[in-house]
């Protein structure tokens, strides 16, 4: 895709003109919005015209979310909040070639720094479509958030319901590492080896802070032993008696060491197997 920004792009197609463009470019340094917004505010050029001009000029097809069904394989696996800081919303999978891609609506297909975020988290080919940045902000907000908004088809279930109520999913606290769990949890059987081993690695944390909780203080750090003795005797390790002296700077290390190992399982970079006889508490039990 060529590195052109909207602006450049709607001169170009003659949607505005370059006064227009220099007045939104100046509104934009105030206001921080995204150009797109900012025009569409100064009533330079309009929702339709804008997705309609990118749409030509990139080559890239649009999309009406209120007229689609979402697959909730491909919501759950990007963040409401990288959803709405960047306008776009995730939602089909698509195979081209033998590969899988994520098919994306964007408000702003320009937007090369998301698009290079989602295939690096995610794995996967972003796959392009423009649409409206109100059709977008709906959508976040109607299957991530669960507010009414316009009327539109419901998400597609990940399986037969076995009864009319959807569902129920457990409440649950959202960390920056976590993915957004919304809607329908999948089935096993789309369960992928990465995922899987994503919800392994979990439960080995869960353990180790269940580990930590009933340990009490720690002797003296030593070396950690090939039998496994532990991420938290690793940490002890490493970072010594200051480590202990901090508990919630080890807490924090933890974190951001189990996040790691999600994130290497969610890019296929950690087997299921490097992961159980290199770094498995349990040393390569369950």
């Amino acid at each position: 895709m060529a590195r052109k920004r909207i602006g450049e792009l709607l001169v170009e197609r003659g949607a505005i003109t370059p006064e227009q463009l220099e007045a939104g470019l100046a509104a934009q340094r105030q206001t921080r919005q995204r150009l797109g917004v900012t025009l569409i505010g100064q009533g330079a050029i309009t929702e339709a015209t804008l997705a309609q001009a990118l749409s030509e000029a990139l080559g890239m097809p649009q999309v009406d979310l209120a007229a689609i069904t979402p697959d909730w394989a491909a919501v759950h696996l990007l963040r409401a909040r990288f959803c709405e800081q960047h306008d776009l919303f995730p939602y089909a999978l698509e195979n081209v070639g033998g590969k899988r891609q994520l098919v994306v609506a964007m408000a702003d297909p320009l937007n090369i720094t998301a698009i290079e975020e989602i295939e690096f988290t995610s794995g996967l080919k972003v796959s392009g479509r423009v649409t409206a940045l109100s059709a977008v902000r709906g959508a976040i907000l109607r299957y991530y958030h669960k507010v009414p908004v316009a009327s539109g088809p419901r998400p597609a279930p990940a399986r037969p319901p076995a009864r009319a109520a959807p569902v129920p999913v457990r409440p649950a606290v959202v960390e920056d590492d976590e993915e957004v769990i919304v809607g329908e949890e999948l089935p096993a059987s789309e369960k992928t080896q990465r995922t899987s081993l994503a919800d392994l690695i979990r439960e080995r944390e869960e353990q180790a802070k269940r580990k930590r909780g009933g340990a009490g203080d720690k002797p003296k750090a030593r070396a950690p032993s090939s039998g496994g003795g532990g991420v938290l005797d690793d940490l002890d390790y490493l970072f010594g008696q200051a480590a202990r002296e901090e508990p919630d700077r080890l807490e924090e290390l933890e974190r951001r060491f189990w996040a790691l190992m999600r994130i290497m399982a969610r890019k296929g970079l950690l087997t299921n197997e490097e992961f159980r006889r290199e770094l498995d508490d349990d040393g390569g039990e369950g």
